[in-house]
């Protein structure tokens, strides 16, 4: 179902992986910082506690981050490029799933019953007329307005129920 509710673009499997294969942990910075900067960290900190291994002569620490660098070295473009795919695919899902909920709140929004009339009073929405009695007028609330009244609720929802 298209819908023109998308705000955001989608982010493309194959460069992740193009990107990845050519880059390694650098190439993953287009799917995921966090796993990019995970990923460039985890070697040193795996080479640092090597060395201080070995200048405490600690056997145990010296074989056990030996051991995790050996096997990361075998592994470590191969979990980068994971990493990337699963990554773009949890952020195009996330996107999907937003847009969704915006498609079917305009839906909703079109089938409403055209005799049922929302108003929104506000203080500033009273005037008075020229034989001096007070009077409310229906207007719609100012885009900052509605956003404090209504947390959680994006721009799109705004101009959804009360046009442009």
């Amino acid at each position: 179902m298209t819908s023109p509710f998308i705000t955001k673009s989608q982010k493309s499997v194959g460069i992740a992986i193009l990107l990845t294969i050519l880059f390694g942990p650098l190439g993953l910075l287009y799917a995921s910082v966090t796993g990019a900067i995970l990923m460039i960290l985890t070697p040193v900190f795996l080479f640092v506690l090597l060395v201080y291994g070995v200048v405490q002569d600690n056997s145990v620490l010296m074989n056990l981050s030996l051991g995790i660098l050996i096997f990361l070295a075998l592994t470590y473009w191969l979990i980068c490029i994971i990493w990337a795919i699963m990554s773009v695919n949890s952020y195009n899902k996330e996107i999907k799933d937003e847009n969704n909920r915006q498609f079917a709140l305009w839906e909703s929004l079109q089938k409403m019953d055209q005799n049922q009339i929302v108003i929104n009073v506000t203080k500033d929405a009273i005037a008075v007329n020229k034989s001096g009695q007070g009077t409310t007028m229906s207007s719609k609330p100012s885009l900052r307005e509605w956003t404090k009244n209504n947390p959680g609720r994006s721009i799109n929802d705004y101009y959804a129920k009360f046009g442009s």
